[in-house]
């Protein structure tokens, strides 16, 4: 996406920051006016994390999104997890419902997002529809991962959602329709839309940005709400998802450049047949490796959330299919044991994604043995290619304990301590890591308190 178009998207976000600010007064104000007995159509709602997190690791940061500007480097930091969120509701008419919600994060410098800007109608028979821009739907926590009380841990875990923690919303439609059987309900949902973001590539120092852009976006989640337990499953299909930059446009400049060197020197009609057909196809062979980063995805996940008693289990699997060797496919999972006593609630967290396909081939950028400069620029290209698919790789693992206290209604005191581990010194996984090798083994300790109004 053009800058300027961008810059214009940052601006409204932020005067409909401020709108709802503003209405937050009116919206008090009228339902004051209205009285118990009769209510108010205008509803304003919101949530907040105030937190900080401390990095021991001077080689890496820590991020929840590859959107996020500002990772949390060696120290303390509040980018974390700080978050303000603002969110409006007008119903004019039975069935219908206008909904905004606007969310600003200490890790993008507190800049407004826009979230939610949808028309939300009744269709009878347990039907719904939503029509604008809605949160994501890509896996089980998705659409309430900003809203830390509403999470039993401190955030759901980097390992597998900073990827879908990007695509923070879609801008397009989802139809609800739910079933209710006595005391358990059936969920269908099924979405589609675009989407547009701010790709931070932080393995370049200062870190690059990419505009990324998702076209294509086809979904559908199956929930079902028993007693004490809630399980879902769902597909995310993506046809489209693009990254631009400057150092992508460059890449495919030296790309082209090579390609047309190698179809000038196959153009001596001197050469052997067989030369001539290598020649040629290693020239196809570098086309190929154009926007390296266009991927088109698919997302899968089964999660689960079960309580018995005092206890509390949340699991889930996930499986990323990007169709691209360079990012590699990915399985993940993450378990989170809780137990309560009283307003206190312990927990266990185990998180893990796992890359599981072949490395891209960059055997089209092997020396030719005809023409040095040729072969340096083929050289130069290859050690790029082969750096990128060491960056693209965020497999990662984490192991967290942490203790939640619900010491006022809506409102809950979190700490946490995260122990995260890539798979070697080579791998940086989700981590924000600008030189290769570095210290793959982080703790992070974070303190939050969570409150929504």
């Amino acid at each position: 996406m053009p800058t300027r178009a961008r810059q214009r998207k940052r601006h409204a976000a932020a005067w409909a920051l401020a709108g709802l600010g503003l209405l937050a007064g009116a919206s008090a104000q009228a339902a004051e006016e209205t009285g118990e007995g009769r209510g108010s159509s205008l509803r304003f709602s919101g949530f907040a994390t105030l937190g900080l997190a401390h990095n021991d690791n001077a080689t890496a940061g820590a991020v929840t999104s590859f959107s996020q500007l500002k990772p949390v480097q060696q120290g303390w930091s509040a980018n974390m997890d700080t978050v303000l969120g603002l969110q409006l509701e007008w119903q004019p008419l039975s069935g219908t419902t206008f909904q905004m919600q606007g969310v600003a994060r200490a890790g993008e410098d507190m800049q407004p997002r826009l979230r939610i800007a949808a028309l939300r109608q009744q269709l009878g028979h347990g039907l719904s529809l939503n029509l604008g821009r809605i949160r994501s739907p890509l896996f089980f926590d998705s659409s309430i991962a900003e809203i830390g009380y509403a999470n039993l841990t401190v955030r759901p875990a980097p390992a597998i959602y900073a990827l879908t923690n990007s695509v923070a919303g879609l801008d397009g439609a989802d139809l609800h329709w739910r079933l209710n059987f006595g005391d358990a309900s059936v969920l269908a949902q099924v979405f589609g839309g675009r989407y547009d973001y701010t790709h931070r590539f932080n393995n370049f120092s200062p870190a690059i940005s990419a505009d990324a852009s998702l076209r294509g976006l086809l979904g559908f989640s199956l929930s079902a709400n028993l007693q004490g337990l809630t399980l879902r499953v769902s597909r995310t299909d993506i046809d489209r998802y693009v990254l631009r930059s400057e150092q992508v446009d460059q890449i495919n400049g030296g790309l082209t450049q090579l390609s047309g060197a190698l179809q000038q020197i196959a153009q001596n009609p001197q050469l052997p047949p067989a030369m001539l057909a290598a020649l040629q196809a290693k020239a196809q062979g570098l086309d190929a490796l154009r926007n390296p980063f266009d991927n088109r995805p698919t997302y899968t996940s089964l999660g689960m959330d079960g309580n018995w008693q005092q206890w509390r289990l949340l699991a889930e699997l996930t499986w990323m299919d990007p169709r691209n060797d360079l990012v590699g496919r990915g399985t993940g999972y993450s378990l989170t044991l809780a137990r309560s006593f009283g307003d206190f609630t312990p927990y266990l967290s185990l998180a893990q994604l796992k890359r599981s396909s072949a490395k891209l081939n960059t055997s089209a950028l092997a020396p030719t043995g005809l023409d040095p400069q040729l072969d340096a620029g083929l050289n130069q290209l290859k050690q790029g290619f082969d750096r990128a698919q060491q960056f693209a790789d965020i497999s990662s693992r984490s192991v967290s304990l942490g203790l939640r206290w619900d010491w006022r209604e809506n409102m809950a005191i979190k700490t946490q301590l995260d122990l995260v581990s890539t798979p070697n010194a080579n791998t940086p996984g989700p981590l924000a890591v600008p030189a290769l090798p570095f210290d793959n083994k982080l703790q992070l300790f974070s303190v939050t308190l969570d409150l929504v109004f």
